[in-house]
């Protein structure tokens, strides 16, 4: 039980940037799971509603156990009011699931249609027997599931009447699916002739296709329960191939809607088997206008319900959608940041206290490297780290000293990201987190472009996006790039890769410096990235590096 919804989250975490995660209710669990853990995997959650349970389940007939569908309702109203984004496919649908469980952060329409290509008009000969047994006759289908929410009854009532009435016209009625419905039929019609009934086992998707499109005529059912807690997506499928819709259906469903819409077909209330029965003779007595149906059928496909054009309508939903931050998220954060910060200063002491003795040694004090750096928002904030160079002998003011200022000691420090570790106070304050786009000079804050900007809509880090994908051997452009990409795409997923990825950093020591700097060159501006002006990292004197 628990194996698919872990499996979920990790596929979900690992999709390219930017992409939704949409979960159907089947399972019927899916968009509680997605919805409920969008704080570890960052991905905005879009609920695809093609049936609900208990819903669906109660009005299929059946009843669900009694301290289930209570639980399952609290399930569906958490996450249809917590989604991104609800999509239904009919408006039958939309309207009952609102008015039950409430309204939607954001919703929309969208059909599930089918695809015009894949059901084009046949262009090959029969290649199986089925299609041979249908090349000379009008060709009366039933395609797919026919379970508890179909109709099954009036079909089997209608179909021996209709076989009399029909026998100047060579019909051929194929039945290929499967559900407790098909069984019901095969019972029902035992006694029929073969050469007029067939039964099929579910068909491959080229065989399905291909039997559709051979197909004058297709068979739909919806049982009066059923009618805002599922519309059949096998109707679209019929339209895309041009076979005529007989909608046995409540007259107020969407599927009754759609071919009424588009003139498509007919709709039958279930049980009424006589008005079935006549329908179908009429059509089989009047060639053209059957011909006339399904050519609205297929264009009516084209034009509304075609996968290009529902694929557009998706990508426009999904343009609409706001992506308020989980506060879950930023609370989760923040405790990580003061644990770990908290549990690894005392962890480290003794490196901590190795480092600041060698420091005092080598270099004399202060043993702490400190600079007013950018916070959230821009707002200043001292920032921690230990010394690596020597104070400036005469002449060695200029940044351009540097490399001749970083001491051995500090080369090693540097090389294993010792010097990095009294950053932890900044974490352990709340001026850092473990996990964000580096802080960088107060001087940058007005050559930033608007879009670079953004890395400070967010609280700086220790390591972050861009270090784990260059560190100092990236250009200036790249870094602020990655760094925006992260404040867009951040979460507790991606926070732990990125910890993850430092570490391996660390340990192969990859990404120190850029080739000719200590570290890297001073930014100048959008268009000034590649002119080398000196290290982002140099250490001023304690008073004066208070006042950069």
């Amino acid at each position: 039980m628990m194996r698919f919804p872990l499996r979920a989250i990790s596929q979900v975490a690992k999709t390219a940037p930017g992409t939704e995660a949409v979960a159907t209710t089947n399972p019927f669990f899916l968009p509680l799971v997605l919805t409920a853990t969008r704080a570890l995997h960052g991905r905005r959650v879009v609920a695809l509603v093609y049936d609900l349970y208990p819903d669906a389940f109660e009005a299929s007939g059946m009843r669900s156990r009694s301290f289930i569908a209570p639980i399952a309702r609290a399930m569906n109203r958490y996450w249809l009011r917590n989604a991104d984004g609800v999509v239904f496919i009919g408006d039958k649908m939309a309207q009952y699931v609102r008015a039950t469980y409430g309204e939607p952060r954001a919703w929309t329409v969208i059909q599930t249609g089918a695809s015009a290509e894949e059901l084009t008009n046949i262009t090959s000969a029969p290649r199986t027997d089925l299609e041979r047994w249908c090349e000379d006759r009008i060709v009366l289908s039933y395609v797919g599931n026919l379970g508890h929410v179909h109709d099954w009854e009036t079909i089997a009532a209608a179909i021996p009447a209709l076989l009399t009435r029909a026998t100047g016209h060579k019909l051929g009625v194929v039945i290929a699916g499967s559900g407790p419905g098909i069984e019901r039929l095969r019972e029902a019609w035992a006694g029929l002739p073969a050469d007029q009934v067939r039964f099929e086992d579910p068909l491959a998707d080229g065989d399905w296709a291909r039997l559709l499109q051979r197909s004058h005529m297709s068979l739909i059912s919806l049982k009066p329960s059923a009618l805002r807690t599922s519309i059949p997506s096998k109707t679209f499928s019929a339209m895309a191939a041009g076979s005529g819709i007989i909608a046995v259906a409540p007259a107020d469903s969407d599927l009754a809607d759609i071919v009424q819409q588009h003139e498509c077909g007919a709709v039958i209330p279930p049980g009424r088997a006589d008005e079935l029965v006549d329908t179908i003779v009429a059509w089989l007595e009047q060639p053209e206008h059957l011909k006339k149906v399904r050519q609205s059928a297929r264009q009516a496909l084209r034009d509304n319900y075609d996968m290009p054009i529902l694929a557009k309508r998706w990508a426009a939903f999904f343009s609409e959608l706001t992506q308020p931050r989980d506060k879950g998220y930023e609370l989760v954060k923040r405790a990580v940041d003061v644990a770990a910060s908290g549990a690894g200063l005392l962890a480290i002491a003794p490196i901590l206290a190795g480092a600041a003795v060698g420091i005092r040694l080598t270099m004399g004090g202060p043993v702490l490297f400190r600079q007013t750096r950018p916070g959230k928002g821009g707002a200043p904030f001292q920032l921690f780290k230990f010394r690596t160079m020597r104070d400036p002998r005469p002449g060695e003011e200029g940044p351009e000293h540097d490399g001749a200022r970083l001491t051995r000691l500090g080369k090693f420090l540097r090389r294993t990201s010792i010097d990095e570790l009294p950053t932890l106070l900044n974490v352990l304050r709340g001026d850092m987190t473990l996990v964000g786009p580096r802080p960088l000079l107060m001087r940058y804050l007005d050559r930033y472009t608007a879009e670079q900007a953004r890395r400070h809509e967010v609280t700086p880090g220790v390591t972050g996006w861009a270090q784990v994908n260059g560190r100092n051997q990236i250009g200036w452009n790249e870094k602020f790039a990655l760094d925006v990409w992260y404040v867009d795409q951040r979460s507790a997923w991606l926070d732990l890769h990125i910890l993850l990825q430092t570490v391996l950093k660390v340990v192969r020591r990859d990404g120190i410096s850029q080739q000719g700097h200590a570290t890297m060159p001073e930014f100048m501006g959008a268009q000034e990235e590649a002119e080398p002006e000196g290290a982002t990292e140099t250490e001023l004197p304690v008073d004066e590096a208070k006042h950069a």
